[in-house]
Parts: structure tokens; sequence; C-alpha cells
């Protein structure tokens, strides 16, 4: 067969598992990563914020990030000073470089929201950076809620 390519690893299945409190303060159920699957360079998980809720602010150590909106809706703000700021919803895709602070408010009192996320970080909390210095309320009142 021509073209033929090795492999290392194994095709792996992981089955949903119970909800773990991630290192940004919301809940997520962890999937692909390197203890799960041997993965070497990926994590996937789908990370959730109850009615409410908030992750702190944070960043992520040399590793992109990417997630995918499956219900419900954030509001998202990001920078070194959290001066920036977007809405990401059901069915959008989003894009987090390296080292870029941001922090994430369920627009919902009543609903939750739930994300498919990706990282270049097979480790996903290991390289997990909590930035408490811009963490002090100066998003709260931005947040575009919608109940």
């Amino acid at each position: 067969m021509a073209n033929q390519v090795e492999w290392v690893g194994d095709v792996t299945i992981v089955h949903s598992g119970s909800t773990e409190r991630a290192k940004q303060d919301i809940d997520a159920i962890f999937g692909v990563n390197e203890i799960s699957t041997g993965s070497k360079h990926l994590s996937m998980l789908v990370t959730m914020f109850g009615p409410g809720e908030f992750s702190n602010a944070h960043y992520h150590i040399d590793h992109e990030s990417a997630l995918y909106g499956i219900t419900g809706s954030v509001h998202m703000f990001w920078g070194a000073e959290l001066e920036h700021d977007l809405i990401l919803s059901e069915g959008d895709f989003l894009y987090i470089p390296a080292f870029c602070p941001h922090k994430s408010f369920n627009r919902s009192h009543t609903v939750d929201a739930r994300f498919v996320t990706a990282r270049t970080d097979a480790l996903e909390q290991e390289r997990v950076v909590v930035v408490p210095e811009i963490d002090d309320g100066r998003c709260d009142a931005r947040v575009d809620y919608l109940d």
C-alpha cells in the first residue's frame, strides 16, 4: 500500500464521567486528555456554567483553546485588563489564543450554558493560571444578562 503511515497509540473511546470542578471554577466533564487516552497534544471536555455562574479570570500557558456553544450563552471578557468582550451562544465557535486572560459569565439566571472545549494541551488543567489581580469585579456591571 502506497503512502502507508505508522501511528502511535490506540483509537480510544472515553465514556462520559461525572462532573468535576475545574481550576477555572466551573463544572466540567473531562473527556480526551493525556490521562484518559494517552493524548500528547490535545484535550477535549464539556464545560458548564450553571444559572448565574461565572468562571474566575484565568489564562492557559502556551496553549490555544477552541469552544463550541451547545446550549445557553456566556458573556466573555478578555484582554490584559479584561477590557474586551463578546457574547458566545449556541452554535457559535470561539478561539482563544494562548496566554490571553479571560473570564466568562452565564447570561441566564435560569438556564445552564454548555460548551465543547478543545485545547492544545493534553494535560488540560496543569497549565491553567488564575489571575486574581484582575478578578476584582471589574466586569460585573458590564454583563449583558438575558433574564
